[in-house]
């Protein structure tokens, strides 16, 4: 689900008797009503006191999932987009999650019963790992955790991933809160570039931290590798620089006693890369390793399942070796190598190709 173009309104109403305060007269009230609608169909309303900048929309939030709503307001703000008028975006996106999933705002509690069956069912599907969203409060974490922890059982890895939520004390709060259910690793409680709270929650979290999956180039990986601020590093093929670099930060990794476990979130040729990569990453030491767990989503993506002529499967909580069986990096997608102006359709995927030096567009 990703958030389409934005609509702003700037309401005013001229008041039938003006008034006073100690300041200056009111003869209108003024509100500015944001609609946030997505692909899926779902609109979220809110209201903000000042206009938000149509440009800063469009690059920072247009084309984002909504439910990564935390990290959209970090970026947005600073490039113009002041407090007073990201507020109405903000409860606009807060708005439409509530729509999507059917949950009331003031109730986060409500979907850990349809959390714990999905967890339940990947684990009798036969993965041995499984990763979950956090990030809701240190009280609601707990609980979900151990909701998701109590459908696996006991055999089953778990992770969780606060996509940036917190700061360091909160994190803290919220890793000590989740510990009695034996997580596996702790991903991104506080963003990766604040490398002092990562410190912080590293020195005191009762469980390994992960993260780095939003870094870009290999500088962006020196201090919080070098430092071991972390216990896995996160790498995203496609936001680290491609292979070249990747493969220099786990050679930075490995130099630093650092694990390297890539980051996968995309379609079926970012997947197909990722396989390929993680496939070479050495085990760790010793005669019994870490287990090397791919990232495999299994949220709804047509440009990772159809967008592939063979995408790669996963079968029993295990990615096939034949995905990595073909020259390159596997399989071609759809549409590729066919002619000038090529558009197609399948399955509900519009595949817009063109040659020279516009760009291709693929998008659902």
């Amino acid at each position: 689900m990703k958030v389409t173009p934005i609509q702003i309104y700037h309401l005013s109403y001229p008041v039938q008797r003006p008034y006073a305060n100690s300041c200056a007269w009111n003869r209108q009230r003024d509100v500015v009503a944001v609609a946030v609608t997505t692909d899926a169909g779902i609109t979220g309303w809110g209201e903000g006191s000042r206009l938000p900048q149509s440009s800063v929309l469009a690059q920072y939030v247009v084309g984002r999932d909504p439910f990564d709503v935390a990290a959209i307001g970090r970026a947005a703000q600073p490039a113009g987009c002041p407090a007073a008028a990201w507020s109405g975006v903000d409860i606009a996106l807060h708005d439409l999650m509530g729509r999507a999933i059917g949950l009331f705002l003031y109730d986060a509690q409500q979907p850990i019963a349809t959390l714990a069956q999905e967890a339940g069912a990947y684990a009798a599907a036969g993965f041995r790992a499984v990763k979950m969203k956090i990030g809701f409060g240190a009280r609601t974490d707990a609980a979900r955790v151990a909701a998701v922890r109590a459908a696996m059982g006991p055999d089953v890895l778990l992770a969780v991933d606060a996509n940036c939520a917190y700061d360091a004390a909160t994190a803290i709060t919220s890793a000590r809160a989740k510990a009695e259910h034996d997580v596996y690793w702790y991903e991104e409680p506080v963003p990766p570039t604040e490398i002092q709270a990562y410190r912080q929650v590293q020195q005191a979290a009762p469980m390994q931290l992960a993260g780095g999956e939003a870094l870009e180039g290999l500088g962006a990986f020196r201090d919080l590798v070098s430092e071991r601020c972390l216990a896995i590093v996160q790498p995203d093929i496609s936001i680290a620089a491609g292979f070249s670099t990747c493969q220099k930060i786990a050679a930075l990794a490995e130099a630093h006693g650092v694990r390297t476990l890539p980051h996968m979130w995309g379609s079926a040729v970012r997947l197909a890369a990722t396989l390929h990569w993680q496939t070479v990453l050495p085990d760790g030491p010793g005669l019994f390793p870490e287990p090397g767990l791919f990232e495999f989503d299994m949220t709804e993506n047509a440009l990772r399942t159809v967008l592939a002529r063979a995408p790669c499967q996963q079968q029993g909580g295990t990615v096939a070796s034949s995905a990595c069986s073909r020259p390159g990096s596997g399989d071609r997608p759809q549409g590729a190598g066919a002619g000038h102006g090529c558009h197609q359709r399948r399955a509900g995927l519009t595949i817009n190709t063109s040659t020279g030096s516009e760009n291709e567009e693929l998008r659902t």
